[in-house]
């Protein structure tokens, strides 16, 4: 049976992990949104009844997106450093998980079908974010669990 120590490592490999896939995913989004909304279809031209106006979507969106992609990651990388004595980071990478898999799942099952868009490479694209949000919740609430930081009773002294 692993030890406490070893629960500590698995868990800063994994918000490691997530540092490194924030970082990846922030840089088209913050400096190449262009390439971003060109590779799905995302202007607005190609989706019928879109109730936004018509034409390019502006990059402007995306780039906040990225922006936090990247606060993401320098919470995840907080962490990462010391997940024992820095639990808010890891509660608020809990949090932005959860927050960022919502989302995507409300998009994929109600704003996309509102606007009449059924690209099929934006709904698995976003699939597998809330896939993956929700399994590294899991996986870092177990973490959590069998290292013995009990990161919902610590907040409080």
């Amino acid at each position: 049976m692993a030890n406490r120590e070893t629960y500590i490592k698995l868990l800063r490999l994994c918000l490691l992990g997530l540092v490194i896939f924030d970082l990846v995913i922030m840089v088209p989004a913050l400096f190449f949104p262009g390439w971003v909304i060109d590779l799905g279809s995302l202007n607005s031209g190609s989706i019928s009844g879109a109730p936004y106006r018509a034409g390019n979507i502006e990059p402007l969106f995306l780039r906040g997106v990225g922006i936090l992609w990247l606060l993401a990651a320098y919470v995840q990388y907080v962490a990462w450093r010391d997940p024992v004595n820095r639990l808010q980071a890891v509660n608020i990478a809990i949090v932005f998980r959860f927050c960022g898999g919502t989302f995507e799942l409300i998009v994929i099952l109600f704003l996309l079908p509102a606007a009449g868009f059924y690209d099929p490479l934006i709904y698995w694209v976003l699939g597998a974010f809330v896939a993956g949000d929700y399994l590294m919740i899991g996986i870092m609430a177990v973490l959590l669990h069998k290292a013995e930081l009990h990161w919902w009773r610590r907040m409080v002294h």
